[in-house]
């Protein structure tokens, strides 16, 4: 099979294209590089300027979009007609004016375009929501923070749509959405500005449905973290490392009174299993990015947005 992938920054270097060559019916990768100026091929791979790729509309099976946010959906625009499937990194666009309509609606429905939510393939994904289910919880807490990057990082253009939100909020809103059902309320919101930059660093918001709490935190130039905290009725806790990119070790700690242990999850490629689902049509697997779901996760999402 034949996949595309738009964009060759440092994500798509250390976490796509290695993805993708572990994959046995993926037997041709093009990279779609703006910075190359010339075709070339490298460790069987075929890198090929921006504008190649869009005039040759040569067909692919799967359309990675892994460009900062700015262009997703103008990308997706030009590759729609010559791609069968489409997967765009998270967020999909700040557009939610075009992302909420009829348009894009279809192409959700159809199964064209998919929202890039990795943690959701990972396994431990089936644990926390049996853990859900099977306990009485009254509150889940869920941090995704990261220390400052490199200057030059587009997280910290506007223009190219960078900040906190949309680079690291958008991991523990997305799982709210997830876990909402029906009914929901805001209790709390709050984001982070420095005068210092033109982007937020971070915020945290508050969720009451179906009687219990939830709290998602985010921040860019903070301590890292990265866990899902579940604690139930019997204040017994349960300690997960969530939204973690690298293929390593993944455990659920259970603390009570009365003991404390471990439950592995393995070690597991989230972001191969996501493109071997895209690549086989396991749209089971894709159910987040059906447009209800989209819909009501970009409600909340747009409401955090207008607060920047």
């Amino acid at each position: 099979m034949k996949v595309l992938v738009l964009g060759n920054g440092i994500h798509a270097k250390k976490r796509v294209i290695p993805a993708l060559q572990q994959i046995d019916i993926v037997d041709s990768i093009v990279v779609g590089d703006k910075n190359t100026t010339k075709s070339e091929i490298r460790n069987n791979i075929n890198f090929v300027n921006l504008s190649n790729v869009f005039e040759s509309k040569e067909q692919y099976d799967l359309t990675l979009i892994v460009t900062p946010p700015y262009n997703h959906l103008e990308s997706f625009q030009k590759v729609k007609e010559f791609s069968a499937k489409v997967l765009i990194e998270k967020p999909i666009t700040n557009d939610f004016k075009y992302l909420f309509s009829s348009d894009m609606k279809n192409y959700f429905n159809e199964g064209k375009v998919i929202e890039s939510l990795m943690y959701l393939h990972h396994p431990v994904w089936n644990r926390v929501k049996q853990l859900i289910d099977l306990n009485d919880i009254r509150l889940i807490e869920s941090n995704f923070s990261v220390p400052h990057l490199e200057s030059k990082s587009f997280r910290y253009s506007k223009k190219l749509g960078g900040g906190s939100l949309n680079d690291q909020g958008i991991y523990p809103i997305s799982l709210a959405s997830e876990l909402i059902k029906d009914r929901y309320e805001i209790t709390s919101l709050n984001i982070d500005k420095d005068k210092n930059y033109e982007v937020d660093l971070g915020g945290e918001i508050q969720i009451n449905f179906e009687n219990l709490n939830f709290i998602g935190k985010w921040g860019l130039g903070k301590e890292y973290a990265n866990y899902l905290k579940i604690i139930d009725k019997n204040d017994d806790e349960y300690l997960i490392n969530f939204f973690y990119s690298k293929p390593d070790d993944t455990n659920i700690i259970i603390q009570n009174q009365n003991e404390s242990k471990n439950i592995n999850i393995g070690v597991h490629d989230q972001f191969k299993l996501m493109y071997e689902h895209a690549l086989n049509e396991d749209f089971e697997k894709f159910q987040y990015s059906s447009y209800e779901n989209i819909k009501k996760r970009y409600s909340i999402f747009k409401l955090v947005y207008e607060e920047i």
